[in-house]
């Protein structure tokens, strides 16, 4: 029996084979469903680092980014980093985030969306958000 991944495999979609900022297809946490979803630099042991840095979700969900203590000091954009080198996407739905502590979007087509903190992605501050149809959203469990 075919679930929620291997479906959007076999179906035909785009399979996460690469690794856009450090993020393995076994990476993303799986969020898909949710209305709403929050990712922050809030590890008390590491704050160059985002919870959940590589993610799943359905189309249409609202994410919430936040920076702690805010983006003047973590400044937040679309795109991706390879080689050491970050390369911001001005097409990504993320975006730039460079102040205030909170900012969201709701991203609501389909496809992988990498993201990084401009001062800090050499030292890992840097994730990625796959988004699906809302047709995979509930896995097919």
């Amino acid at each position: 029996m075919l679930t929620g991944f291997s479906l959007f495999v076999a179906l035909g979609m785009p399979q996460i084979a690469h690794a856009l900022n450090d993020c393995l297809a076994g990476d993303f946490q799986d969020r898909r469903g949710l209305a709403e979803i929050r990712i922050a630099n809030d590890n008390p042991t590491n704050q160059f680092t985002y919870r959940p840095r590589c993610v799943t979700i359905s189309e249409g969900t609202r994410v919430r980014f936040a920076a702690i203590p805010d983006f003047g000091m973590h400044p937040l954009y679309g795109g991706s980093v390879s080689g050491g080198q970050a390369t911001i996407d001005p097409s990504s739905p993320i975006g730039s985030f460079t102040s205030g502590s909170e900012g969201e979007r709701m991203l609501v087509d389909a496809g992988e969306f990498p993201y990084f903190c401009d001062f800090h992605f050499a030292a890992g501050m840097k994730g990625s958000i796959v988004v699906v149809p809302q047709l995979f959203a509930d896995g097919f469990d």
